[in-house]
């Protein structure tokens, strides 16, 4: 009986070496059955976050520096009246995030998980028409903001479907909530150009951050989650379950 345990233990220690030997070095293998699951994936991610700067060719997983999000319908018409929209907006600092709370289940196919994001960056076009504080704003132009120690909660759900008697990790949805931190925004070519107007109405909008920030971070948070999506499905994509969540 004790030889067959030593046997056992061995062959289970081969196949857990023989998994980690195949995978990558962005890839940190964390065993379902691990009591402390959590911790194992919070240590996974943060040890990819330094391979999604420059992105993971051999897998098509594309860089988050900068992280292009395009054309994006921040407000249309919304209950203020204004309407906001970016064009050709760029993130930079994305892949700076931290994970200060992470639960995973198994069971419950779930992750939940807190991030911060320090600091980020973004610049694009803008056209916006409305009244911000009573206070009619038109204009288009460039614009550039920075935004400081934003809060991010996710909830990720899974599943694992079977195709040719392989298991693989399937994501089913990424619902990303964020609360907003603090930061300054510089809209350019206010009314035409318009210096004395322009300083206004920037001053206004940065006295006012967070009430700013709180109308138009919902839509923002829609194009992250659908960026981010699709960056983690990429990786998961090309290995079997097994081999991610090994026993």
């Amino acid at each position: 009986m004790e030889s067959r345990l030593i046997a056992a233990t061995l062959l289970v220690c081969f196949f857990g070496v023989t998994y980690a030997g195949n995978m990558p070095d962005y890839i940190q293998i964390c065993h379902r059955n691990d009591p402390e699951l959590s911790k194992c994936l919070k240590q996974s991610v943060h040890n990819l976050r330094p391979y999604l700067v420059k992105g993971i060719k051999e897998i098509n997983v594309p860089s988050l520096e900068p992280l292009y999000i395009g054309d994006l319908s921040i407000l249309e018409g919304s209950s203020s009246g204004i309407t906001v929209k970016a064009k050709k907006l760029t993130v930079y600092g994305a892949s700076n995030f931290e994970i200060t709370k992470m639960r995973a289940s198994t069971q419950n196919k779930r992750f939940d998980f807190e991030m911060i994001l320090p600091l980020l960056q973004g610049e694009g076009q803008y056209d916006i028409n409305g009244n911000i504080l009573a206070l009619p704003i038109k204009g288009s132009g460039p614009f550039v903001g920075n935004f400081t120690n934003f809060v991010a909660y996710a909830r990720i759900t899974y599943d694992v479907k079977n195709v040719n008697d392989v298991d693989y990790f399937e994501f089913k949805e990424f619902a990303l909530k964020i609360r907003t931190g603090k930061g300054r925004l510089r809209l350019d070519n206010l009314f035409n150009g318009d210096k004395v107007l322009g300083d206004v109405i920037n001053h206004t909008i940065n006295e006012n951050f967070e009430l700013f920030t709180n109308e138009v971070i919902a839509p923002i948070a829609r194009a992250l989650e659908v960026k981010f999506l699709a960056i983690a499905t990429k990786i998961v994509e090309n290995f079997t379950y097994n081999e991610l969540f090994p026993l």
